[in-house]
């Protein structure tokens, strides 16, 4: 008897409420004060919809031991930053990231049910969303409606530091479905998702992306060696030229304008040495506790656009002190700790793109990004770490064992 798996509804309905991040009304052209923020309408759906399959199949949430090991040292870091806002100083306002936090305690426990219930189908479907979202996002920037200043590609409201990550992550995607059925047509998107990384301008995206492709290169050898790798290698120039046929022009102005003109030849760095070096020393200043979530811009007061350090790791220190630090390495110890601890054999493709999608995202989360950007980081990891195995839910393998004893019995 088969368990009922988790729905390309509940997935794609979790998948856009991740994804929306903090996407507001107002971008839209509606000005609705108490819904202007998406996630008031889309996380009680997410749970209604997720309360109504788990109930349905039977399943019983966390009920495996690599689940909750998984599962909570990541809600004991997410729960010390809340604790926090209880020492931050008096000019910190800190409803926004109490919120951001409570929000991805709730994407956290939803995609670790999720991954202990059936990991592979759960990543199989997210990779599908990422495949669409990817090209959404493509198509949306290089209709022009989606340039920012210096020619940087975003879309529907985010900034090229958003951008990237869609798009590479829709790199990724496109990269499991070829290793997955060997078919060139999922190839075809890969030249669309690496141009629009490049055309977000985004310095710290690219990093992390060439450091994630090199950690992977050797299980591209390896596939390429055993299932041949000239088709998919003589696909993608061909897809590759044909959009830089389109787009060639702006993306050669952004590259000179952005990459060698500003960053090589004027050093500029968007202010991240001035944002770190504050960090750092604020850290020192107080090294235990920190300074609470949202203390680094209540203390700095480095203007509305420097609200964070832009660097996780060092975000974690100076809000949470070495106290946050250590639960932040704890997390990754013991999610890494669960990933090895699957045999390389048996370790199936669905885990090893959510470990390099993970990888890709802690990367870019050195570079840029609050609390909330770095809930994809949390999810893959959970969905690397917890093996995916399907389970009969206890009442129907119970009604099961059942119906075969009655079958046995004899006349």
């Amino acid at each position: 008897m088969t368990a009922p798996r988790p729905s390309p509804f509940l997935v794609v309905v979790i998948f856009v409420a991740t994804l929306a991040g903090h996407f507001t009304l107002s971008r839209a052209g509606f000005a609705i004060p108490v819904l202007d923020d998406v996630r008031v309408l889309l996380f009680p759906a997410v749970l209604a919809v997720f309360v109504l399959e788990v109930n349905h199949a039977g399943v019983r949430p966390l009920h495996s031991a690599p689940a909750r090991r998984s599962l909570q040292p990541i809600l004991l870091l997410f729960g010390y930053q809340i604790l926090s806002a209880a020492w931050v100083p008096h000019n910190a306002v800190v409803g926004d990231v109490i919120g951001d936090l409570l929000s991805m305690v709730v994407l956290v426990l939803v995609y670790a049910v999720l991954a202990e219930w059936d990991r592979d189908r759960v990543v199989r479907l997210t990779m599908v969303c990422l495949y669409v979202a990817g090209w959404l996002y493509f198509l949306y920037a290089a209709s022009g409606q989606g340039r920012v200043q210096g020619g940087r590609w975003t879309a529907f409201g985010g900034g090229p530091n958003v951008f990237v990550r869609v798009e590479a992550l829709g790199l990724f995607a496109a990269a499991y479905f070829y290793f997955r059925t060997r078919r060139l047509v999922w190839l075809i998107g890969a030249p669309a998702f690496l141009l629009g990384a490049v055309a977000s301008g985004s310095r710290g995206g690219l990093i992390a992306l060439s450091v994630t492709t090199a950690a992977a290169f050797p299980s591209l050898v390896r596939f390429g060696r055993r299932y041949g790798a000239l088709k998919p290698l003589a696909m993608i120039p061909l897809f590759g030229g044909l959009v830089w046929f389109l787009e060639g022009d702006a993306i050669m102005m952004l590259i000179n304008n952005r990459f060698l003109a500003a960053t090589v030849q004027q050093g500029y760095t968007s202010d991240r040495d001035v944002l770190y070096t504050k960090g750092f020393w604020l850290f020192l200043e107080r090294p235990i506790v920190g300074v609470g979530v949202h203390g680094f811009y209540a203390v700095t007061n480095l203007g509305p656009g420097e609200k964070y350090v832009h660097n996780l790791p060092l975000a974690v220190a100076v809000e949470g002190g070495a106290v946050g630090l250590l639960l932040l390495l704890l997390a990754f110890w013991a999610l890494r700790h669960e990933y090895a601890a699957i045999p390389r054999a048996r370790r199936p493709l669905e885990a090893r793109v959510s470990a390099y999608a993970a990888v890709f995202i802690l990367g870019a989360s050195f570079f840029s990004g609050d609390y909330y950007d770095a809930r994809f980081l949390w999810i893959f990891l959970l969905l690397a770490a917890v093996p995916g195995s399907p389970t009969l839910p206890p009442h129907v393998a119970e009604a099961g064992e059942a119906g075969l004893a009655r079958t046995r019995r004899p006349p």
